[in-house]
């Protein structure tokens, strides 16, 4: 079936949470509390995607990417200044791989530099070495590791930047493997 993206609204609040939740279970099981995972995620997680979808507390991009109407991905990206900060990209566990981060990140990229904005970053949990491949295959320069906290959970992490984000936008628009 076909990948489509879109703009999230406000109704889709409930299934990026969803997903959300999944992607964290999945990827972050070795690097959150248990016991958080097994359930205050949920609650955070909705409250914080029904927020932002319903206020957009600023300028920025909320993409989904949607196979055969169900939800399999999505970007939040927001404008600070000229750089692009990406907020989270997940892909539902069991579709990664596929090019939908590719991509939502590289449809994301594009809309921001619409917006005027000429570098990107973000920030990754050291742990999710996965991650961190995906983004130097599409040119992103990973900084040193620091502590960092997420909903409380001190983690490591470590930025990703493009110097260029229109260098981002068409490493996202190349085939994988091309």
């Amino acid at each position: 079936m076909a990948l489509r993206l879109r703009s999230a609204r406000a109704v889709d609040s409930a299934a990026i949470a969803a997903l959300h939740v999944a992607s964290w279970r999945d990827t972050y099981r070795d690097a959150l509390d248990p016991d958080f995972l097994a359930g205050p995620v949920e609650g955070l997680l909705a409250v914080r995607w029904a927020e932002a979808l319903e206020h957009r507390p600023r300028g920025g991009v909320i993409i989904l990417a949607t196979v055969g109407g169900d939800l399999a991905g999505f970007v939040a990206a927001w404008r600070e200044g000229t750089e692009a900060w990406v907020e989270s990209l997940h892909v539902r566990p069991g579709m990664r791989g596929a090019g939908i981060g590719r991509a939502l990140l590289g449809f994301a990229a594009g809309r921001l530099r619409a917006m005027d904005c000429t570098t990107a970053r973000l920030e990754v949990l050291a742990t999710n070495t996965g991650a961190l491949r995906f983004y130097a295959a599409l040119g992103g320069v990973a900084g040193a590791e620091r502590p960092g906290e997420v909903c409380g959970q001190k983690v490591t992490e470590c930025e990703v930047r493009w110097d260029a984000i229109s260098a981002l936008v068409e490493a996202c628009a190349t085939p994988k493997g091309a």
